[in-house]
């Protein structure tokens, strides 16, 4: 029977150093470096999670479907139960666990990740689009994949065909991150040719504060302002509906309402008579990200609300924007926007919102820009690089004037206060509140987006506290889809939040029970316990109370003072109830009943629990070597079955899996 260990945090002064890197272990996990790949929304917040828990060597390695890659640094720290601060620039939970994650987009993740399949299947069969260089061998395999939207019907059961053959188990789908999509703006939205002077929106500077009327600073929009932007109907920055929101501050003070937003350097005639045009940039991929936003789009725009001859040209959620096939577009033969490639439901309406203008690298590479159209690009970096492009389009009126003006959409991490981000966010209006005395609106942050989320959503056949419960609606923890489904059914107001920030969704972590390398196993388990803030503080801990302690607030903390990584970046972590049903059925094998009902039963645990120095027998070790992490869920001793501590699931087939 193997020795088993468990990764037991200690305090910062017992602290020891591995590679040059600090470790917060009292006992290294073997070495394994996780793969992933798919959506771009999380691909600045995932790597700087898992720089946290400990990079192989080094940052942990981002990259896209395009063929770059970077190494984000460790930005972040926070403030222990015990201890000094942890900087995970310096420091790491687990020094030899790290990951490499490839942005694609949700839908290329769902596609390669089903087919279990080579990390040619990461970009359509294109081996230059992968990031070799960086990313070393190509892949066998991603081993977890993240997608804004959920997988299909046809994407399980592609994935239990391809299962039965790879011995990968069963299929994970569950919600990881919510996930707050930003209004970005560039708040330079021209310049002065002649005396090189950047223009810049006449509004106050964001601030992440609600003083009672209004928020502090920043660009203001109405349902009806922004659903009127983002349907084509409001097409210049200097609209009067625009204008009448626009507060700008002094200080802390609320100063004018309703002032021009045209900079002080810029010609009042031209702002008149030309203003700066709003340039739409949308997403060219299959991209979750557009799901979440067409769903509120088609949820909050409809009665009415930008004008009676205006009708919401969002009829549904769906990962391309509005398109006709009329439009004839044919952007590259591997758009969604290309004529009969793709069937009418793959996009959120039926009207053409698509001017056929592609941005690469931020800049435009095709096509030609249209008032109250799309251009688009690839991936959250591209949009995020397309909007923040040096203003390069001529006034009409006056061409020493050069104009920027785009306005996107994108996962929060990619615009401030989120660390090394510059593009700005809209703060949006919450509910129906601007047709009160006291309008609120507010910025895509962890807490806005949690207000969002709510109480009323429940994990399938979760009680409010998370617990194992018979589900009402008829959803199973043990079917894929219902995780997803979940979040949408019953009582939930998420596609259209009325408190919080209304435009708030999730991104859902897709994987498999069964691993072939079981310190991939163990690392994938560390990754998701430490995410979900479950890791534990250490056996040395100062006393008995600090040693129960969990390292919640590196990665969920949503307080001031005390933000996690995913809070820095804009992310709000799950709440506490999803948090519970995510572990009690993924990562230990669990005591929770139904009734009869075992939760353990239904065989979805990844692996039971994180290795333990009682499971050992030898406390003198100080690193756990692949060998020594349980192959079977059990052993026989003396005619008794004993399990294996943080041995694989029951079902997993020795050597086999992802």
């Amino acid at each position: 029977m193997s020795n088993h260990l468990k990764s037991k945090l200690l305090m910062a002064s017992a602290m020891f150093a591995v590679s040059g890197t600090a470790a917060y272990a009292q006992v290294q996990m073997p070495a394994a470096e996780l793969h992933g790949m798919g959506a771009s929304s999380i691909a600045v917040v995932l790597p700087r999670e898992l720089n946290c828990i400990g990079p192989v060597t080094g940052p942990n390695i981002v990259g896209d479907s395009n063929g770059t890659a970077s190494a984000l640094s460790a930005e972040g720290s926070y403030a222990p139960a015990v201890g000094t601060v942890f900087n995970c620039a310096t420091t790491t939970v687990q020094p030899l666990i790290g990951g490499k994650y490839v942005s694609t987009g949700s839908g290329a993740g769902r596609t390669a990740f089903v087919a279990i399949n080579t990390a040619t299947a990461l970009t359509g069969g294109a081996t230059t689009s992968f990031p070799t260089a960086a990313f070393g061998t190509i892949w066998a395999n991603p081993h977890f994949i993240f997608t804004d939207s959920a997988i299909s019907a046809g994407n399980i059961s592609t994935y239990n065909t391809n299962a039965s053959t790879k011995k990968s188990g069963a299929l994970i789908q569950v919600p990881f991150y919510v996930l707050p999509i930003a209004v970005a703006y560039n708040p330079v939205y021209g310049r002065k040719v002649s005396t090189s002077t950047d223009l810049k929106f006449n509004v106050g500077t964001p601030a992440f504060g609600y003083d009672g009327t209004t928020v502090a600073g920043g660009l203001r929009m109405t349902k009806a302002v922004y659903c009127s932007i983002f349907n084509g109907y409001i097409t210049n920055w200097n609209n009067a509906r625009i204008q009448a929101l626009n507060v700008v501050t002094v200080g802390k003070k609320v100063g004018t309402v309703g002032a021009s937003l045209m900079d002080p350097n810029d010609s009042t005639t031209r702002w008149a008579t030309d203003g700066v045009p709003i340039r739409l940039i949308g997403r060219l991929d299959n991209s979750g990200t557009t799901d979440i936003f067409s769903r509120h789009l088609s949820a909050a725009c409809g009665g009415g609300i930008m004008g009676a001859a205006n009708n919401n040209k969002f009829l549904n959620n769906a990962q391309a924007l509005p398109y006709s096939f009329a439009a004839t577009r044919n952007i590259s033969t591997s758009s969604v926007y290309k004529t009969g490639t793709f069937a009418a439901s793959s996009y959120a309406g039926t009207s053409n919102l698509i001017s056929g203008a592609v941005f690469t690298a931020g800049v435009l590479s095709q096509g030609t820009e249209a008032a109250g159209l799309y251009a688009v690009a690839n991936l959250s970096d591209g949009v995020a690089a397309a909007i923040e492009a040096a203003p390069n389009v001529a006034s009409a009126s006056d061409s020493d004037y050069l104009l920027n003006g785009k306005i996107g959409y994108v996962g929060a991490d990619y615009v401030r206060p989120a660390l090394s981000q510059t593009l700005h966010a809209a703060a949006l209006e919450v509910g129906n509140s601007s047709q009160t005395k006291k309008p609120l609106y507010l910025l895509p942050t962890a807490a806005n987006a949690t207000l969002a989320f709510g109480t009323l959503i429940v994990a399938p056949e979760g009680d409010k506290g998370g617990k194992f419960v018979t589900d009402a609606n008829g959803f199973k923890r043990e079917n894929p889809a219902d995780w997803y489904e979940a979040l949408y059914s019953g009582n939930s107001t998420l596609a259209n939040a009325p408190v919080g920030y209304p435009l708030t969704g999730t991104t859902q972590l897709v994987t498999g029970t069964c691993f072939a390398d079981p310190a991939i196993r163990n690392a994938m388990v560390h990754f998701m316990t430490a995410s979900l803030g479950r890791l534990t503080i250490g056996d040395t801990a100062a006393t008995a109370a600090d040693r129960k302690k969990q390292l919640v607030n590196m990665f969920t903390g949503t307080k001031v003072g005390t933000l996690g990584i995913k809070a820095q970046m804009g992310i709000a972590p799950l709440p506490k109830a999803w948090s519970v049903a995510l572990y009690e059925t993924f990562l230990v094998r669990s005591k929770l009943k139904n009734g009869a009902v075992n939760l353990v039963d239904k065989n979805l645990y990844i692996q039971a629990g994180i290795p333990t120095l009682k499971g050992t027998g030898n406390k003198t070790k100080t690193i756990l070597a692949a060998a020594d992490l349980a192959t079977t869920v059990s052993t026989v001793i003396k005619g008794k079955t004993i399990f294996n501590e943080a041995g694989p699931n029951g079902s997993c087939t020795t050597g086999l899996g992802l």
